[in-house]
């Protein structure tokens, strides 16, 4: 009998991955301390930051400040449909009005802010 965990496909983890920090609204602290940990990433008409450390292969996390809010999700770097964008933080935020934010990863710490 075949485990099914270690059958998984690489799309499979990878969608798992990303799914364990989706487009989130995270706290300034949070943004801010990402900014400083690791010198960031930075691509060319993407927007925010990228913590330059991968999470696993090619998944790394993204940080955006944007109208006064901040996000951060697990993104792609060779995928830029998996990217945060003002069009992605728009629906998040038609989506998600009271969103709590995030004042750590979700599969870390995962404390909400106060």
């Amino acid at each position: 009998m075949t485990d099914p965990d270690s059958a998984a496909s690489p799309s499979d983890e990878r969608a798992r991955t990303l799914a364990q920090f989706p487009l989130s609204r995270v706290t300034e602290a949070f943004h801010d301390e990402m900014l400083g940990v690791l010198p960031p990433g930075h691509i060319r008409g993407a927007a925010g930051f990228f913590v330059s450390e991968a999470v696993t292969e090619d998944i790394h996390a993204q940080f955006v400040h944007r109208d006064g809010r901040f996000y951060g999700g697990y993104v792609a770097l060779r995928d830029p449909e998996t990217w945060i964008t003002s069009a992605r933080i728009a629906a998040y935020d038609v989506d998600n009005p009271n969103a709590v934010e995030l004042a750590w990863y979700p599969d870390g710490a995962g404390e909400a802010a106060a």
